[in-house]
Parts: structure tokens; C-alpha cells; sequence
């Protein structure tokens, strides 16, 4: 690419900050998204001059794609944030307000990712103003039900092979800004304890099943793999998120149910995880006549796992991250923080299939799907001007 003006000087700060607040007053909780996201992504790009597709789901959504130079061939990469958000019934903001407040935005979303997804737009806007053209190409890609683990957005395009043949994808979702080189692993699964049923006024004659649900889970936190430490993505960690057990009034529950959530690092892989909780099963069982064992997860709750996801990262050193690194440099002044990305994402699916990936994005992840879920204004244009001088680059 012969180098183009300077980028920065196209993108516009107060603009930035208006195309996130105009898209978290657009409602799209997940398996609700709606066409609206999609229509105002396909207005902006049209208005550019880019191409755009759509993908339809099974019903009122699409995956969407807009692309600025080749849509084949190689040389091309994937800038993605995702429509969906997480439900508002708990929030104590208005999750559509977008109300700035000393220098925060407030509103579902607003972290989680659509300043990320403002900040992308605002920078292509920023390339085609500086008359900046890609030498291969670069995607912009957002998906449904990502908070959902994607099964009709990132999944069903991995296997359409919409996201094959790209050379790297940058993620935007919130990183606090800092370069963060890959994803945590996981698995999500559910244990059942089984008991004995008796009257209250009996209870010794029972089995609580709760009970024992209750010591395999004060077990399980105490777990080897909890304590090792990595470098980018620190200790691993266990998230019991949901427990359901009891069958009627004045009567010893039967059976339990908890649901885990676990991310893990590098040094422990999934096949080390399930190791360790396998035993403590069989040793309560053996010890202590505690029968618990591994279920699928309930289907009302979310798609079962598998046996899980091992951590996916790139090198520090790998030149994706060199060049994020220094689309950093101009953009910012200073140099990144590397790191590793806590939860899930895109970035993690692409680099287990082979394709380098980053996450970095404005928003810290600690605001994510919370009650007053907000982000720091001043991050979105910074963001803007990072993804603008990167995809300078490509």
C-alpha cells in the first residue's frame, strides 16, 4: 500500500461518540436482535461506498458483512463485533438511554460491544475520507447470538466458510485497550447429586442432595488447576453459575443440579480440568457414599460444550501483534499492555482454526453485562484512531 494521509486527522471524536450512543438505542438482546443493527451497518457502508452482505438466520436477523477492497483472494482481513447484547432485566440504568454521565456512557451495550463496533465504523469512514485503499482487503464482520456462543452467527459462518482465507482478525470487543494476544479456554457443563428422598421431620433417614452438591462444589474451588498462574491470562477460574434442586415442601431433596462455567489457561488444558473434577467425583463417591456425576448441561440454559476448549493465543512476537503494536505507538503514544482475554470470542475460535487473531477494543470486560454497564467516553475515539491507523496498515 503506498502510504495515505494521516488518518487520524479524518476521524471526528464527537462523531465517534455519536454512533455508539445511536447504536446502544438500538434494542438487540440476543436471539432478539432484530434487522435494525444490520440496517444501520448497511446504511453506513453504503453511504462509503463499500459493498456489503447480509446472512439471514431463521428468522429477524443477519449476520452481516461489509467489504472495503477484495472479498477474495489473499491479503484480506477481518475487523469483527458482534449486534447482540445480554438482557436488560436487572439493569438500574436505562439500558437504551446512552446517558453520559461524568465522562461514562451508560446502557446495555455500551461495553459490550458496540462502542467497539463505533469505533470500527468511524474508522473505515476515517480510511475512505483519506482516500487510504486496503491492498487486500478488510472485512468488516458483525455477528448475531454471540452472547449465546453463536450457533446461528460465528458458527454457522465458520462452517458456510464466510470467515476461511483471511490473513488475521482483529476483535473489538472490551479489552480495556490493551493487546491481548488470544483467549482463555472453557467448558461449560452441569453435575447432578443424586439422593434419597424423607420427610423433613426424618431428615436423618434421607440423602440431601443439596448438601452434597454443596461439599462437591466447596471441593471442586479448592481444585489443583485453580491455583497455576500464567503470564497473559493469569489463574483459571470456576464459575458455579446456576443451581437448581428440591422437589416439594417438608421433604429431603433427591437430586441437584449445578451448572459450571470454567475458563482455563494455557498450562491447563482441558483433558487436566476434567481429570481433576472426574476424581473428586469418585472420591466422594468412594469416601463418603456421595453420588455426583457429570450431565449435560440443562437445555433452557445454554448449548452444551463438548469437553471443552483449550486456551488459543498467538506468540507476542507475531507480526499481527507487532502491528497492532505499533497502529498503537502512532495512534495512542505509548505502548500497549499485552495480555490475555479473560473470556470467550471470535479471536479464539479463529486462531484454533488457524487463523492469527487479536482482541482490543475500548470497554473494560469488568463492565460487561452488568447492572449499570457503562464505558469510558474518551476510550471510543482512542479506539477509533488505533483501528483507523492499523488498518492503514493492511
Amino acid at each position: 500500500m503506498v502510504p495515505g494521509p494521516d488518518v487520524q486527522r479524518f476521524i471526528d471524536d464527537d462523531e465517534v461518540v455519536q454512533v455508539a450512543r445511536d447504536l446502544v438505542r438500538i434494542p438487540s438482546i440476543t436471539h432478539h436482535e432484530g434487522r435494525k443493527t444490520a440496517d444501520f451497518f448497511e446504511r453506513w457502508f453504503r453511504d462509503l461506498g463499500i459493498p456489503v452482505r447480509t446472512y439471514p438466520a431463521d428468522d429477524d436477523r443477519a449476520n452481516f458483512f461489509a467489504d472495503y477492497g477484495a472479498s477474495t483472494g489473499p491479503g484480506r482481513y477481518i475487523f469483527n463485533g458482534h449486534q447482540d447484547t445480554k438482557p436488560t432485566g436487572t439493569m438500574t440504568v436505562d439500558p437504551f438511554g446512552a446517558d453520559i454521565r461524568d465522562g461514562k456512557m451508560y446502557g446495555r451495550g455500551a461495553c459490550d460491544m458496540k462502542s467497539g463496533n463505533a469505533a470500527m465504523l468511524c474508522a473505515f469512514k476515517a480510511l475512505v475520507r483519506a482516500g487510504v485503499k486496503p491492498r487486500g482487503g478488510i472485512t468488516f464482520y458483525s455477528d448475531i447470538e454471540e452472547e449465546y456462543g453463536g450457533p446461528a452467527g460465528m458458527s454457522a459462518m465458520l462452517e458456510r466458510g464466510m470467515l476461511d482465507g483471511f490473513e488475521g482478525l482483529v476483535s473489538g470487543e472490551p479489552s480495556g485497550l490493551e493487546l491481548q494476544i488470544g483467549n482463555r479456554g472453557g467448558v461449560a457443563t452441569a453435575f447432578e447429586a443424586r439422593g434419597r428422598t424423607a420427610h423433613s421431620g426424618l431428615a436423618h433417614q434421607g440423602k440431601n442432595a443439596i448438601i452434597h452438591m454443596a461439599r462437591f462444589i466447596r471441593e471442586f474451588l479448592d481444585l489443583p488447576y485453580l491455583t497455576v498462574e500464567n503470564q497473559w491470562f493469569g489463574k483459571s477460574t470456576a464459575n458455579f453459575e446456576k443451581i437448581d434442586g428440591g422437589n416439594y415442601p417438608a421433604a429431603v431433596p433427591d437430586r441437584c443440579v449445578a451448572c459450571l462455567d470454567s475458563r482455563f489457561i494455557p498450562e491447563t488444558p482441558p483433558e487436566l480440568v476434567r481429570a481433576q473434577f472426574t476424581a473428586l467425583m469418585e472420591r466422594l463417591r468412594r469416601e463418603e457414599g456421595i453420588d455426583i456425576r457429570e450431565i449435560d448441561q440443562p437445555t433452557d440454559w445454554r448449548p452444551a460444550s463438548g469437553g471443552g476448549a483449550a486456551a488459543a493465543f498467538i506468540t507476542p512476537d507475531h507480526p499481527l501483534v507487532e502491528r497492532a503494536r505499533a497502529a498503537f505507538r502512532k495512534a495512542v503514544g505509548a505502548e500497549p499492555v499485552i495480555s490475555g482475554c479473560p473470556g470467550a470470542t471470535i479471536a479464539g475460535a479463529m486462531i484454533r482454526r488457524g487463523t492469527p487473531a487479536i482482541i482490543l477494543g475500548p470497554g473494560s470486560v469488568a463492565q460487561a453485562h452488568t447492572d449499570d454497564e457503562w464505558i469510558t467516553v474518551e476510550d471510543i475515539p482512542r479506539a477509533a484512531r488505533i483501528f483507523a491507523e492499523l488498518m492503514a496498515g493492511m
